[in-house]
């Protein structure tokens, strides 16, 4: 199974503590991707590409070495100018085209590898949703009781609830004749398909943390001290 993986990010509230390109932040002498891309591997994922722009030549640098270390085939693609995480994934999907269900991520969320392989195993078009204790700083999820997604809300609700885990799973089709453009996966790529087809709501109770901001990152860095490489 293939993951696509939006390595996009300008990093913006990172850059008072580091220069890099935000998914190869270093942690404990490693780039945070090589953390998520061992998770992939250990869930079943045999490749991945990495959607990139803003400063695409550090991963391309690191590519190799990423490569070796995860234990997975790895492809680079650059997109021309920066066209958001929906855009990235569709450029991705035009240069590497899907030969089956493909999971979606971004790379700067780590989760166990319960998450991926949860999302992986299951079927059709799915979302991962967490149970956070504040919900401000991410898109809320609205879901039917049976499990399918209705709407994603913005963000600013504050409170807990139950938000967008930013890894998703589609089939080969879902996109297939999407027209390449700059585009939000949450605003536009992902209500656009609830439009038309279903989207189940997979729900993941393991851990979760984005490194976006530098309290984040430091949290991380301090939890996970000890994450094993077995």
């Amino acid at each position: 199974m293939r993951a696509y993986v939006l390595c996009g990010g300008f990093g913006t509230r990172l850059r008072s503590v580091t220069d890099t390109q935000k998914a190869l932040v270093p942690v404990h002498g490693e780039p945070f991707l090589a953390r998520v891309l061992r998770q992939l591997e250990r869930a079943g994922i045999s490749e991945a590409v990495l959607c990139a722009h803003y400063r695409a030549e550090q991963v391309a640098e690191q590519l190799a070495a990423l490569a070796q270390d995860a234990g997975l085939r790895l492809v680079l693609v650059v997109e021309p100018s920066p066209m958001g995480t929906g855009g990235a994934l569709l450029n991705a999907l035009r240069e590497q085209p899907p030969y089956g269900r493909y999971l979606v991520l971004n790379a700067d969320t780590f989760l166990d590898v319960d998450g991926y392989a949860l999302i992986a195993q299951g079927q059709g078009n799915a979302l991962l949703s967490v149970q956070v204790d504040e919900r401000s700083r991410y898109g809320s999820l609205e879901v039917d009781a049976c499990g399918r997604l209705q709407a994603l809300l913005e963000k600013g609700r504050g409170g807990s609830g139950l938000i967008n885990a930013g890894v998703y799973a589609f089939t080969c089709d879902t996109f297939a004749s999407a027209a390449v453009r700059a585009c939000s996966m949450e605003q536009e790529l992902l209500p656009e398909l609830l439009a038309r087809e279903a989207v189940s709501v997979i729900d993941y109770s393991g851990r979760f943390i984005d490194i976006g901001t530098p309290e984040s990152l430091d949290r991380y860095a301090n939890d996970f001290r000890m994450e094993s490489r077995s």
